[in-house]
């Protein structure tokens, strides 16, 4: 027999977890999926469920001018209020839009979308871009970590039996040349083939070529979770725009990202086509950049 619970308060939440193994359900659009199965039958799920959704304390999104102007997403806020809210970073309402339909977008959370750990979860490669950050809380405290550090691999996260995520953190950026693309079989309501999302400032001078100061990239569905390689990004970061429109600069770094981003053959395309696709896109905004 499975039980499930349903706290009005994250306090209450916490000491359920407690007890033991749970899983924790929020707008559930993965979770049914996952545990669903077959057409017509109710999901089975194995373990004791708790509902999040009627917490009040993990539907807020907000601005923290004392902690370095960081943007705050509530655990419970669903992809609809994110994908419409100003304080959202743009590339990330971008892609929020791009997930499935409305009445789904108005049920499924963010937080959800980072604990399924899906490599094509459609907003991992913004927030990735974006350096969020996720805090876990159980009754003993809470703890921060970068998202690249909790996603570990394909449905697998940092998190512990008694933990649960409890809100996203946004640093503040100055990044407003911004770039977010979706292949998918169709132009809405489609599941990903591959996604990139990218970020960058461009520092003008009055007597010489404007310059990258900042430029970053993430690749979705590519890998066995996203792809963003800083290393990678050193290349471009600091090269004049003039640089990035000569013949062959753009190839080499296309070149280098060839042999990160090796994805793997599934029902929804296949490894070759991803592979050249994410690169096509890759091109694509250097070449942009190139001509502001």
């Amino acid at each position: 027999m499975v039980n499930v619970y349903r706290p009005e308060t994250l306090a209450q939440a916490l000491d359920t977890l407690s007890m033991g193994k749970l899983t924790v359900f929020s707008g559930g659009t993965d979770l049914m999926v996952q545990h669903g199965v077959r057409a017509g039958m109710s999901p089975k799920f194995e373990q004791d469920v708790l509902f999040v959704d009627a917490i009040d304390e993990l539907q807020y999104i907000a601005s923290d001018e004392q902690q370095e102007q960081a943007l705050y997403i509530g655990a419970g806020v669903v992809l609809a209020d994110i994908e419409q809210h100003p304080l959202v970073p743009s590339v990330l309402r971008q892609s929020v839009a791009k997930i499935a339909a409305p009445a789904l977008r108005n049920r499924a959370t963010l937080a959800g979308n980072i604990c399924n750990a899906s490599p094509a979860a459609d907003s991992l490669p913004a927030l990735y871009v974006l350096d969020a950050r996720v805090v876990l809380s159980s009754i003993r405290g809470q703890r921060e970590m970068p998202l690249e550090d909790f996603i570990m691999a394909p449905r697998v996260t940092a998190l512990k039996p008694d933990e649960m995520l409890t809100h996203i953190v946004i640093p503040q950026h100055d990044l407003p040349e911004e770039f977010y693309h979706k292949v998918g079989t169709r132009a809405a309501n489609a599941l990903s083939k591959l996604s990139v999302a990218g970020m960058a400032r461009i520092k003008r001078y009055p007597k010489k070529a404007p310059v990258l100061e900042e430029w970053r990239v993430a690749f979705g569905a590519v890998g066995p979770t996203v792809v963003r390689s800083r290393e990678l990004e050193s290349l471009v970061v600091g090269q004049s725009l003039q640089t990035l429109a000569k013949s062959g600069f753009i190839e080499q770094v296309v070149g280098c990202y060839r042999e990160i981003i090796r994805p793997i053959d599934d029902q929804r395309s296949t490894a070759a086509y991803r592979q050249q696709a994410s690169l096509n896109l890759l091109t694509r905004w250097l070449e942009e950049l190139s001509r502001r």
